[in-house]
């Protein structure tokens, strides 16, 4: 059985603080908790939250981060006290910002595993009309996703929320192939939707007709 995709990210140096100042009254959090999470996307815990350097990496996982800016997506490493337990990264479409869980960080491929995965939620927002929407819609047809992966799915996030298991089981699979989520960011970076690129499956195809953002029914 392939090993967690929530495990891929590595060794990555970084550089500036996520931001610049903290706020006057720092929020008050316990750890490892969904509170400190919102605390880091709020942008009010910053001690241990860096932004990522594409140059601190090399080949596809750099690329992935150059193609993540170029869309407007922040991607950040923070402190595991961020981070429910053995959430090892997170990607919020309504700031459009990835962050990283530093403690499971610890290889190149891992690393890049982990990139692969939320790069691929940042191209399934940009897949629901565009990047500064905070819907998060299916690129692919699900008859194309492999067995074992729609296994491997169900086994990390069971059933129970159908739209979760829609998007995971996309993103699961592109943390094993290579370039699977550079070549969607592209399409996303181009000068043409990436719908256009990737013909939409059926939900997808619908939620863009009726929200204006195909002209015309194929």
């Amino acid at each position: 059985m392939r090993k967690l995709f929530a495990a891929i990210l590595a060794s990555a140096s970084i550089s500036s603080p996520a931001l610049a100042h903290a706020p006057e009254h720092p929020h008050i959090y316990e750890p490892y908790t969904h509170d400190a999470m919102h605390c880091m996307k709020l942008g009010e815990c910053t001690d241990g939250v860096y932004e990522i350097d594409p140059s601190d990496h090399y080949g596809e996982a750099r690329e992935i981060i150059e193609n993540l800016n170029e869309l407007g997506v922040k991607t950040y490493e923070a402190s595991s006290e961020y981070f429910v337990e053995e959430f090892r990264a997170l990607y919020y479409s309504d700031i459009n910002a990835i962050f990283l869980n530093k403690k499971w960080m610890y290889n190149d491929e891992r690393t890049l595993g982990v990139l692969r995965h939320e790069g691929w939620h940042a191209a399934q927002d940009c897949m629901a009309g565009g990047i500064s929407n905070s819907k998060i819609l299916s690129i692919l047809d699900h008859n194309v996703i492999p067995n074992d992966i729609v296994q491997e799915t169900f086994e990390r996030y069971g059933f129970d929320d159908p739209e979760t298991f829609r998007v995971e089981r996309e993103a699961v699979w592109a943390m094993y192939e290579p370039n699977m989520t550079l070549e969607a960011l592209k399409a996303c970076n181009s000068d043409t939707p990436i719908w256009d690129t990737y013909f939409p499956p059926k939900r997808t195809w619908r939620w863009l007709y009726w929200n204006g953002h195909l002209e015309n029914a194929y």
